[in-house]
């Protein structure tokens, strides 16, 4: 059960996000913790440490699935954040084509390009939160200085 259930969440984290592993990182933090894979503080670990590789979607899938049932876990997550970009991948190139040159389509183009930014921005001030205020912004106002 535990390998369908990585195997569905990081296809759904594959299918629902644009923009490469970054983008994914907002979703893949979500979910890992809403399900109590994993602390915040693993995470991030793992995410600086992955970060000198690329495929960075595939390492932190991999690494989410290796730790919580093995070899297979992380085969089930790996091809579940995969196998989405691949179908529609797949799919985009069958009709792309045909169909580049109307106005919807270029217009579409250009609209993820704004989406994708902020993906990635969401994924820098989540992370960043956990890397520069671990105990929350009550620790930041706690100091001295925040009373002059």
């Amino acid at each position: 059960m535990l390998y369908l259930e990585l195997f569905l969440t990081f296809f759904k984290i594959g299918l629902f996000t644009i923009g490469g592993g970054y983008a994914m990182l907002p979703l893949i933090q979500a979910d890992v913790q809403a399900k109590g894979w994993m602390t915040a503080e693993e995470l991030v670990n793992f995410i600086a440490v992955s970060e000198v590789r690329q495929a960075f979607a595939v390492n932190v899938s991999t690494y989410v699935g290796a730790e919580l049932a093995g070899l297979p876990g992380a085969f089930c997550a790996t091809l579940g954040v995969v196998l989405p970009s691949f179908l529609i991948i797949l799919l985009v190139a069958r009709f792309y084509a045909a169909f580049r040159s109307r106005a919807i389509v270029s217009g579409a183009m250009g609209g993820l390009r704004p989406a994708v930014i902020g993906m990635i921005g969401a994924a820098v001030v989540s992370v960043g939160q956990t890397v520069f205020l671990p105990e929350g912004l009550a620790a930041v106002t706690a100091y001295p200085w925040s009373a002059l």
